[in-house]
């Protein structure tokens, strides 16, 4: 049985608009890739923008929300990348990409946001063709005082052809 997402937040279309308009003047476009939920967060949905910036990619990560049975205030999502698919992902990410943990909110300037949806976003040292190469696993966890629990997890497609 499959399941599509359901629509993306009228805020997270305008910020993947806007990104895109930005990619495309590099001559490349704004790769969006969905955020399975793990049974912890069942319900919830995800999206990971990747925003390609020369040599590096902006990764930009939207969830819908996460319990605060799962993540105390403010909500701190670490993102991480993975070698492979998330059906089998090794135990150590390859790239950790935690410049910046604190989890904005799409709704609200609220330093501390309590609600979701909410956004991070950091830079992987890698093209967005090498990221798209290598299949990696986009993964996102809770921080390590909330118990490392990963949250969502989504698989970068190969480039066509």
């Amino acid at each position: 049985m499959s399941v599509g997402l359901p629509p993306m937040s009228s805020s997270a279309l305008a910020a993947a608009v806007a990104l895109a308009g930005c990619a495309d003047r590099m001559g490349e476009a704004v790769l969006s890739v969905p955020l399975g939920a793990t049974p912890r967060v069942a319900g919830e949905i995800g999206r990971a923008f990747l925003v390609p910036r020369g040599e590096t990619t902006n990764v930009v990560v939207e969830v819908s929300g996460v319990a605060p049975l799962f993540a105390s205030r403010p909500v701190h999502l670490y993102t991480f990348l993975y070698d492979g698919p998330c059906e089998s992902l090794p135990a150590q990410p390859r790239y950790a990409l935690t410049d910046r943990v604190l989890a904005q909110s799409v709704r609200t300037t609220a330093i501390t946001p309590l609600g979701g949806p909410f956004r991070v976003s950091n830079t992987a040292p890698l093209t967005l063709d090498a990221l798209r190469r290598a299949r990696y696993a986009i993964v996102v966890r809770t921080s390590p005082a909330d118990g490392n629990v990963e949250l969502f997890c989504g698989t970068i497609d190969a480039p066509p052809g």
